[in-house]
């Protein structure tokens, strides 16, 4: 059976890496939290097949720190980051996947490398019962199917499904023992559990996150809609509690404009943590959304809550887009770009469409948020993009459509180094949006901390 290292720090990350792997692959894997247990790892009599790690693994470059010790020992062992800036090969024996939820690229990168096919996956006997290493196993509370312990050839029944597991599996870990077995046809509904599981976990971090730095809260805020992006085409049932992550993500934007000090610090820290353009991009409109919400006589904290579930999901339907080319900025001009095939600009025109049809099908869903993610370009049916600004909006579709100017003007300013000068940019959106309703919004502008 082949073998796995894995190399990560993030707890949803460790779970959902060593359950798709192990069931989809029917590989060992070996989950490590730093560069030093990796290396150890290494240096044990285990012999590793392939290496999944992440870019970052406690603040260090784990990447090229584990190929300096693979190097130095002769070791030409494959290594594939998550989270990669690219997919496909990106160095000799290193290979990059886009996005760290990628589920679906990672099981497809590391298959090809170990020479896993398809048809071998289909064809492979597992038997009556399959082996499932404990510790993702400790993330349920309730057991996600009948488990099972093996003594000797015989195996028996140490929980059923849905019933609570308590410590059964943390005294089992403790005694050295390593893996469980599940009926084999249970055990693709772990990962569909597993799933659900990290929905409630990450809700449960999102909400949790009271006195912790604005770093923390960005970090929470990344992992949650990066799995929200990467599960977009799931199950129904996965993509209504996705619900639950969005709404406690709300809540915790609302806290990071609050903590923020300026939109220059915030930006440092989306910066630092190396976040995608699409989550950086809502991050700092929500900023500034907040700012200017607080300035008009009619604003609240309803509006800010329902804004920050709007941007949450208003360009989710990009992010798959951006993560596969990350050199792109400006939605508007994704439509003329080259690298784009039809389908990615079909995708484009219709990413307002298509994200508010997936909110209004929420049980729980704020009212209006789908309207607003239809007009968040200015558009009513929410294809494409506006170039006359309506009156007839809603004052909280204008509010978004301002931010996200402002907002682009901003990360081009970024992008370009030269220094960003408010005073000319708020005319600038002054004679775009020409209506006195837009003006008034668009000079509340000054009121944003930079």
């Amino acid at each position: 059976m082949k073998k796995i290292l894995i190399v990560s720090d993030n707890e949803f990350l460790n779970l959902l890496y060593v359950m798709n792997l192990e069931v989809y692959l029917a590989v060992n894997t070996t989950l490590v939290f730093s560069v030093a247990g990796a290396i150890e790892a290494l240096k044990s009599k285990e012999k590793f097949d392939l290496i999944l790690t992440l870019e970052i693994v406690n603040k260090e470059a784990t990447p090229k720190s584990l190929e300096n010790h693979l190097k130095s020992f002769g070791l030409k062992i494959p290594m594939i980051i998550t989270g990669a800036s690219q997919d496909e090969l990106i160095g000799q024996n290193i290979f990059g996947v886009i996005g760290k939820f990628n589920i679906q690229g990672i099981l497809k990168t590391s298959a090809k490398i170990l020479g896993i096919t398809a048809k071998q996956m289909a064809e492979l006997d597992v038997g009556a019962y399959y082996p499932v290493s404990i510790p993702p196993l400790l993330g349920f509370s309730k057991a996600p199917c009948q488990i099972f312990t093996q003594n000797e050839k015989s195996y028996k029944s140490l929980v059923r499904s849905d019933d609570p597991m308590g410590d059964l599996l943390v005294d089992l870990n403790k005694k050295g023992i390593q893996q469980v077995f599940v009926n084999s046809k249970d055990r693709l509904v772990i990962t569909n559990k597993m799933s659900l599981t990290l929905i409630e976990k990450i809700t449960a971090s999102l909400k949790n996150l009271d006195g912790t730095p604005v770093e923390k809260k960005v970090q929470a805020l990344s992992d949650g809609y990066e799995f929200a992006a990467a599960n977009l085409f799931s199950s129904d049932e996965i993509k209504q509690q996705m619900q639950e992550i969005a709404t406690a993500s709300g809540k915790v934007m609302q806290d990071v404009a609050k903590d923020s000090a300026s939109v220059k610090s915030l930006l440092a820290v989306m910066m630092s943590n190396r976040d995608g353009y699409i989550f950086t991009h809502s991050m700092i409109v929500s900023y500034v959304a907040y700012h200017m919400i607080k300035n008009v006589t009619w604003g609240g904290e309803g509006q800010v809550e329902k804004i920050n579930f709007v941007l949450f999901f208003h360009d989710i339907f990009l992010a798959p887009i951006y993560l596969k080319h990350p050199e792109l900025k400006i939605e508007s001009a994704l439509l003329e770009n080259s690298k784009l095939d039809e389908k990615e600009k079909d995708i484009v025109l219709n990413h307002a469409k298509l994200a508010a049809e997936l909110v209004v099908g929420y049980k729980r869903c704020p009212m209006g948020a789908d309207i607003l993610i239809k007009q968040h370009h200015g558009m009513k049916k929410g294809k494409g993009f506006v170039k006359f600004y309506m009156e007839d909006l809603s004052p909280l579709s204008k509010i978004i459509l301002i931010a996200e100017m402002f907002v682009e003007e901003l990360m081009k300013s970024q992008e370009e180094k030269i220094p960003f000068n408010a005073k000319l940019v708020i005319p600038k959106l002054i004679s775009e949006f020409k209506s006195p309703s837009y003006t008034k919004m668009v000079q509340s502008l000054v009121n944003v901390p930079l």
